[in-house]
């Protein structure tokens, strides 16, 4: 019976928030938001005290909407930011842009590639092997994707506001090493580098930007003899985050790195939806003292 009311419970809360943000949205954020953000938390928002770096980001999400921020987060028009910053080397080859999962001409492309919505996160299709790809489930996939209103469900209304497409990109690495670096005010602060698994799993580790293991991560103290060499480009990495972060309070610039070459994977602005679940409390708290906030930008 208990779990039978927790099941209703819940199913009210994500119904009355889903009304309350399609009507009245601006109290949405006063209301839905807090308490979708104390059911991840156990603490109470007050977006006139924020504090930490998740109470941080959260406010950037409700009041820092510069329309940078959308485009940006728009894994197609980034590529447009990405050149007026001087780095289009960085950029992964592009094979198309599709308005629609019907527009892919399958046999035009090449045998490994990679497929993905623009306005999302985790909508990728990695292809290995073409002559292996169900092409007719590959599009239904893509279609249940573009049919979903990411931003609204995760609560980052910086893709709420992108022209929806599904963008064809070169596969660089079957498993590609990510390196995430951190960055407050402008300013790269840490890295988090992943090695993600096709099974979508993936193993992190937390380094300094001088390349020193550390635990950042809860638990991480006991794994910290686990490491990945430094990479010889390490210098470039840092700078291209500089460069790419400077208008933003907060954002994490993600990399690939393969075979020694730099390319950018995305820039996000809403870590691990403005929750940094695995992060030690002394860590979302030392983030949170960095992060200056900047006035408020609301269209």
């Amino acid at each position: 019976m208990t779990k039978i009311l927790e099941w209703l419970k819940g199913f009210w809360l994500d119904f009355s928030n889903r009304r309350l943000r399609k009507n009245f949205p601006k109290l949405f954020y006063w209301i839905g938001v807090k308490e979708w953000y104390y059911n991840q938390t156990h603490e109470k928002l007050d977006y006139r005290d924020v504090k930490n770096i998740n109470e941080k980001m959260m406010w950037l999400s409700r009041y820092w909407q510069h329309p940078l921020k959308t485009l940006c987060a728009d894994k197609y028009r980034v590529r447009e930011y990405v050149k007026q910053c001087g780095l289009e080397k960085i950029l992964v080859p592009l094979f198309g842009v599709y308005e629609k999962a019907d527009d892919i001409d399958f046999a035009s492309l090449p045998n490994q590639f990679v497929l993905k919505c623009n306005h999302a996160s985790g909508s990728n299709i990695i292809c290995l092997d073409k002559d292996s790809l169900n092409s007719d489930k590959a599009k239904k996939k893509l279609n249940e994707w573009m049919n979903q209103n990411f931003g609204f469900e995760t609560y980052e209304p910086q893709y709420e506001k992108i022209q929806r497409k599904i963008v064809c990109e070169k596969l660089l690495e079957e498993s590609p090493l990510e390196i995430q670096l951190y960055c407050i005010n402008g300013e790269p602060d840490f890295f988090l580098v992943c090695r993600k698994h096709l099974n979508g799993n993936y193993d992190a580790f937390s380094y300094t930007l001088d390349w020193q293991r550390v635990a950042y991560r809860i638990g991480e103290e006991n794994r910290l003899n686990e490491k990945i060499n430094k990479p010889t480009k390490l210098k470039e990495i840092i700078e291209y985050a500089k460069i790419l972060s400077k208008p933003f309070p907060f954002v994490r610039v993600d990399f690939f790195y393969v075979q020694e070459s730099i390319y950018l994977a995305e820039l996000t602005f809403s870590s691990s939806a403005n929750v940094l679940h695995n992060n030690t409390k002394q860590v979302i708290e030392e983030m949170g003292r960095k992060l200056v906030l900047p006035s408020k930008n609301i269209p």
